[in-house]
């Protein structure tokens, strides 16, 4: 068996996901390896949606729960065809596959599910608080993460993001 036949890039769609799909394809150019692509819908996001529907149902009857999570998950995919296009992944077999849930649960089932032997996902270091440098879903990933886990960042540490 060859090492590293699919790899997992994680996009959350923030300011750091054009990166992340770089690095990926580049690696995954590299290794021949199938590139699967993810993106998790946070549950308590969902949960919002679910409240405010609840909220307003009297005022706008015609709104529907599923509906605004359909509109979702097809605006994860419209972004995430942009995301291919402006990057080269024409030589690349690739997969987007949209999941909801806790991010950090979702990314280790899926690491089981599509049996990857790599993870690629950005880290945004919000603040200086050694704790908090990386984000709460990846230093969960560090924790848990049963193969290989590579991380992007957009800016070195010493710079302000």
């Amino acid at each position: 068996m060859e090492p590293y036949q699919r790899i997992l890039a994680a996009i959350d769609f923030s300011s750091h996901a054009r990166l992340v799909v770089e690095h990926a394809a580049v690696l995954a150019r590299e290794l021949k390896a199938e590139l699967i692509f993810i993106n998790v819908i946070n549950q308590r996001d969902i949960d919002a949606i679910y409240h405010s529907i609840d909220l307003l149902k009297n005022d706008f009857k015609k709104i529907s729960s599923q509906r605004c999570i359909d509109q979702l998950h097809e605006e994860r995919h419209k972004n995430m065809e942009e995301l291919e296009k402006s990057t080269d992944l024409s030589t690349i077999k690739t997969r987007f596959i949209v999941r909801t849930g806790i991010p950090f649960q979702e990314l280790l089932a899926s690491v089981a599910e599509e049996k990857v032997e790599m993870l690629i996902m950005g880290i945004k270091g919000r603040s200086d608080l050694a704790d908090v440098m990386v984000g709460s879903t990846a230093l969960k990933m560090f924790k848990r993460c049963p193969v290989p886990l590579v991380t992007v960042r957009k800016n070195k540490p010493s710079e302000k993001q």
